[in-house]
């Protein structure tokens, strides 16, 4: 059976977004080196204080750079996340649904 509030909390733990705050900021003109720091230094400060970054409020954001603005929420939303990710292997919903499909057409060939 699927848990998908334990399956939501963990990537949430695991900082699957700092890569999309990273190019969030990329995006809005920071250099990606720049921006790789930014997010190391919000990293560093969620697990001190035990927070997931999609916790932060919108002023512990600036404090890391100014450059974020409110709509740093959809970017580093775990949907967000997920389905920029729609690479073969990849975790985006329509990648795992031809996955699926992929294996049952194989299963139904045996």
């Amino acid at each position: 059976k699927v848990k998908t509030e334990a399956m939501l909390q963990g990537a949430k733990g695991g900082f699957t977004n700092a890569t999309d705050a990273a190019d969030y900021l990329v995006k809005k003109g920071l250099p990606f080196r720049e921006a790789h720091e930014v997010v190391g230094k919000m990293v560093a400060y969620a697990l001190d204080h035990n927070k997931s970054l999609d916790q932060f409020r919108l002023e512990e954001f600036k404090a890391c750079s100014p450059i974020f603005e409110q709509d740093v929420y959809d970017a580093i939303s775990m949907e967000t996340c997920v389905n920029g990710r729609s690479i073969v292997g990849g975790p985006a919903i329509e990648t795992v649904k031809a996955a699926i499909a992929a294996g049952k057409a194989f299963l139904k060939s045996c």
